[in-house]
């Protein structure tokens, strides 16, 4: 059952700071490596950071070390180029299976594909074997396929694990330039550790998840990876709103429910600020008492950048 509000009760985050380019170039938010357990890869402040840019019209990844409380950074270097025909490769969410074995969810342009690389910030190939594309029903609001594509996003909800496989629901968003258009939903993935390589189980039964009020364009472009991430004794999950075209905020839903199917409580959370034309691909870290809100924003001059907001966790 979900419940829309214009504020959440209970909610307690106070906004402390805002940085819209936290690293001063033209690279848009992607994400931060993961672990198994749906934790952020952290060691004493530093995490691994992968960001989009755009050049000549694709989008190619690029991966750095970076450290969330100072918001200081090591050099970047691509790991990541769109393959044959595709316009895009943005890693979203990117997973440390092993030391060695490092798995990158990206949209390719057209569904969600996999790469995997040797280390954190090495080059990540391409798994040819592994395809999330868009199904006609939900996924295109039983529209043909034309125009549509499917996104990761930061939705994990581990399953199981041993020394053999890795399962986990992922999230992921269906989208539609042309409207903005999508919705979210969650798929099964298997990931063989032996073999290292990746399959695609299957979508959820219940999908999508229903955060999208009648009548509004689009729900999508969200999530939290890091799973202990707790607001008010719940789950949380950010993402952004579409009420109408020229209308974007930022969404928050909260449940007990970690896939969000029940109990769900929604808000429009945030809005945009200065410049800013877009904000997507929400993670968060928890340091203390305060929670960063990292994501994708772009700008009045259609540039793409990494921002930030910090909020205090009364």
């Amino acid at each position: 059952m979900l419940n829309w509000t214009e504020s959440v009760p209970g909610t307690r985050l106070t906004l402390t700071g805002y940085t819209a380019d936290v690293l001063r170039e033209a690279h848009g938010f992607g994400g931060f490596l993961f672990d198994t357990k749906g934790h952020v890869v952290e060691e004493d402040g530093w995490v691994w950071l992968y960001t989009a840019v755009l050049i000549d019209d694709r989008w190619e990844s690029w991966a750095r070390r970076f450290h969330f409380e100072s918001m200081t950074w090591e050099p970047a270097r691509l790991v990541l180029l769109p393959q044959g025909n595709r316009d895009r490769a943005v890693l979203h969410h990117v997973v440390a299976v092993a030391d060695d074995f490092i798995v990158g969810f990206f949209c390719d342009g057209k569904g969600v594909s996999v790469a995997v690389a040797a280390s954190p910030g090495g080059d990540f190939i391409y798994d040819e074997s592994f395809a999330l594309d868009p199904e006609t029903g939900w996924e295109t609001r039983d529209q043909p396929n034309d125009g549509w594509s499917l996104e990761s996003n930061g939705g994990f909800i581990l399953c199981s694990e041993d020394e053999n496989s890795l399962i986990f629901w992922q999230g992921y968003d269906s989208y539609k330039k042309d409207g903005g258009l999508g919705d979210l939903g969650w798929v099964k993935i298997e990931i063989d550790k032996i073999g290292r390589h990746v399959s695609l189980l299957e979508r959820h039964p219940e999908n999508p998840i229903k955060f999208r009020q009648p009548g509004w364009l689009c729900a999508r472009c969200g999530g939290n990876l890091d799973n202990r991430l707790s607001i008010d004794g719940r789950h949380a999950f950010f993402f952004y709103i579409r009420p109408a075209r020229e209308d974007l905020r930022i969404g928050l839903a909260l449940s007990s429910d970690p896939f969000f199917f029940e109990n769900v409580t929604v808000e429009p959370f945030d809005t945009l600020f200065g410049d800013e034309k877009v904000a997507e691909k929400f993670e968060a870290i928890v340091s203390g008492d305060q929670l960063y809100l990292f994501y994708e924003s772009m700008m009045n001059d259609q540039t793409w950048h990494t921002g930030v907001r910090i909020y205090r966790m009364n």
